[in-house]
């Protein structure tokens, strides 16, 4: 299986091409204007808030985020390290990566994986789910500091007016029976998936397979088009919702693109169950139980570290296949002519060369 975008391919789908490439392309202009300023919302990259600017809110989905003025808002990244050295007036929250808290916070410091350094003052509480939490001398916590699993690092000369909490949740019994329910709603609706996946093989063999078959051929262009589905598609629903008439359009294409979002992850259990199956040798396994295998392999992955981002990519990547599966059957096929009137005779009579 080749993982190279086919140059034929592209050349022979202008029409696809334009469909991956604009929405992203339009959605890095609406993300990246030419004099972006540091309290826009940015998707990738590192954001900065230099001395004496003053920034309603900074977010950045993947980037550094420094803070060296002020902050009005909120300050976030969703993989990246935060840097507060000037006052923040709203929370910070970091999902993948460090935070240093050297000047106030007026909200709560979050945390998901990465560890945090607090030496200022924080108003509302400080939460670290994996990660150590170290305190500086001049740490001063209004609320509560919480460590799911990391170590704590107090300095004497900090202050925690709400406590310390150690452990994921607190509260004993019950919070660890309301975790268990989680994870049992969690396997619940990864057997659903799995239970849909088959029955999706036995009823839609044909366009299941037709769609698993262009994301092996194509993996990267199917990936590049399923990602481009989703600006796409909501910059169709802004313009929709712009214009009064296409408010019943949206009511039913909304629901469509969810129907193949949904399918594109079955294309995807499909497409690792069949392999799966096939590197073990059993090779007269049915299209069902491939699914099966897939959709729970894509269901466990929510269980560890980045297997939600994982598991989203692969739909994603089963939608960018079927998509190209349905447009490659809707477009139209160039009707064969002969090359010369003998080879048409040649043709009609069955004769040598006759195709």
């Amino acid at each position: 299986m080749s993982l190279a975008l086919r140059p034929a391919a592209l050349g022979a789908r202008p029409a696809l091409a334009a469909l991956g490439v604009l929405p992203l392309l339009l959605l890095y202009l609406l993300l990246f204007p030419p004099n972006a300023r540091a309290g826009e919302r940015h998707a990738v990259g590192d954001v900065t808030v230099g001395p004496g600017e003053v920034s309603p809110g900074v977010s950045s989905l993947a980037g550094d985020v420094e803070v060296l003025g002020a902050v009005e808002g909120d300050v976030s990244s969703g993989a990246g390290d935060i840097f507060v050295y000037g006052p923040v007036a709203g929370d910070v929250k970091a999902s993948f990566g460090d935070v240093d808290v050297s000047a106030p916070v007026g909200g709560d410091v979050e945390a998901g994986f990465g560890d945090v350094y607090v030496n200022s003052r924080v108003a509302g509480d400080v939460d670290v789910e994996r990660g150590n939490v170290q305190l500086g001398p001049r740490a001063r916590i209004g609320g509560t500091l919480q460590s799911g699993s990391g170590r704590i690092v107090p300095h004497p000369d900090a202050y925690v007016e709400g406590g310390t909490v150690a452990g994921m949740v607190p509260g004993g019994e019950e919070d660890h029976e309301a975790l268990g329910l989680l994870q049992i709603r969690g396997w619940l609706g990864g057997l659903l998936f799995a239970a849909l996946s088959a029955l999706a093989a036995v009823l839609a063999p044909r366009p299941l397979a037709a769609a698993a078959r262009r994301v092996g051929e194509a993996p990267l262009w199917s990936l590049a088009v399923g990602v481009g589905s989703v600006p796409a598609a909501l910059v169709l629903a802004v313009l929709l919702l712009v214009s009064g008439i296409g408010i019943p359009v949206l009511l039913l294409l909304a629901p469509a693109y969810l129907f193949l979002v949904f399918f594109g992850g079955v294309v995807a259990a499909f497409f690792i169950g069949r392999r799966l199956v096939m590197a073990t040798g059993r090779y007269e396994a049915g299209n069902a139980f491939a699914a099966v295998v897939g959709a729970l392999v894509i269901a466990g992955a929510f269980l560890v570290p980045y297997g939600g981002l994982i598991s989203y990519a692969l739909v994603l990547l089963g939608t960018g296949g079927a998509l190209l599966a349905l447009l490659s059957r809707l477009r139209p096929r160039r009707a064969y002519r002969p090359a010369s009137y003998e080879a048409y005779v040649r043709e009609r009579r069955g004769g040598p060369g006759a195709r």
